[in-house]
């Protein structure tokens, strides 16, 4: 099992001020860090027209810290296909793969908030053509180059479509394991069914919400970060209602319900504690993690030093966990 960091957001929200040269300054420190201590990779966030800064422009920034790094992935978690021009996002994406020795991972995604697609003057009815449009450029030009590709569905039919055109996929956080499982079945199926391409399995990544701590104080603390980032998220508009057969978060019918059963995939404890969670993330059809702890309110000094802990204690025994 590889795993990764993320997201990186680069916002200065209401609850967490800061100039906005700040977290890019702190982005290109962390990217040292993590390569320094053996994490697979750190992953972006892409939104705009959002109050706090929110990162509108993932591929230059990736270049930045892939310029910085020698070993370290940099993944796009997730780059707003529809919303970009395709020519250009596969050319650049091909240039920084390239010029990187292929570290560069291409999450995309579809995008849900109205006032994006506005603001950019793509209608949302457009997003599926565009996107598929955007993919097959990607796939033309990027691939040759190095980069990988990877899809952010959310829904069993999505991952499964990821599968068929053997592509990776990035599963949510705020999925709890049983629907975790669901996709990760529907994604390997897929794949199957669509005569294996490539002859590699692609992999299954999933966020989750990972901290280790032996302070029961600080794990409280923790969940209380886990939720004020949902909630925050659900102010961008962002709702996880499945077409699955394991019930759906709804963060827009019940934000309580929803937020609460989010933050109750969070995986808190000491090292024992922490590896068996992972290792049933693992057992549910997961390949790689991205360990979900750049959230709001949590301290860069707290991340950082939970982080070395990680390194030192749990990563070392994941590397036993070979994909099924």
């Amino acid at each position: 099992m590889k795993v990764g960091v993320g997201l990186y957001c680069l916002q200065a929200t209401a609850s967490t001020p800061r100039h906005p040269t700040t977290p890019y300054r702190e982005l290109l420190e962390d990217a040292r860090l993590l390569e320094g201590l053996g994490y697979e990779g750190m992953w972006l966030s892409e939104h705009h027209f959002f109050y706090d800064g929110y990162c509108p422009a993932l591929l230059p920034v990736a270049a930045g810290i892939l310029a910085a790094t020698t070993r370290l992935r940099v993944g796009t978690g997730m780059m707003l296909l529809p919303l970009q021009d395709p020519g250009r996002a596969a050319r650049l994406s091909a240039d920084i793969a390239r010029r990187s020795g292929g570290r560069l991972d291409v999450g995309v995604g579809l995008g849900y908030r109205d006032v994006e697609f506005d603001g950019k003057g793509v209608r949302r009815q457009d997003r599926v053509a565009a996107h598929r449009a955007g993919l097959a450029e990607l796939q033309r030009v990027a691939v040759p180059a190095g980069a990988t590709v990877w899809n952010g569905s959310a829904t069993p039919q999505g991952v499964a479509r990821a599968g068929a055109r053997g592509q990776g996929v990035l599963l949510s956080g705020a999925n709890p394991l049983p629907l975790v499982a669901e996709l990760a079945a529907a994604h390997r199926e897929g794949w199957e069914q669509a005569g294996r391409p490539g002859g590699v399995r692609p992999r299954v990544s999933a966020l989750r919400n990972v901290w280790l701590t032996d302070d029961p104080h600080e794990a409280a603390a923790v969940l209380d970060w886990q939720r004020a980032s949902y909630v925050l998220y659900a102010g961008l508009g962002w709702s996880v209602a499945q077409q699955a057969s394991t019930e759906a978060m709804d963060f827009r019918a019940d934000l309580d319900k929803a937020v609460g059963q989010a933050v109750a995939t969070s995986i808190v404890g000491p090292p024992g504690l922490v590896a068996d969670g992972l290792a049933e993330v693992h057992a549910a059809g997961v390949d790689d993690v991205v360990l979900r702890v750049i959230i709001e309110g949590a301290p860069a000094t707290a991340v950082r030093r939970m982080l070395g802990r990680m390194a030192d204690e749990v990563l070392p025994g994941l590397e036993n966990l070979e994909a099924a």
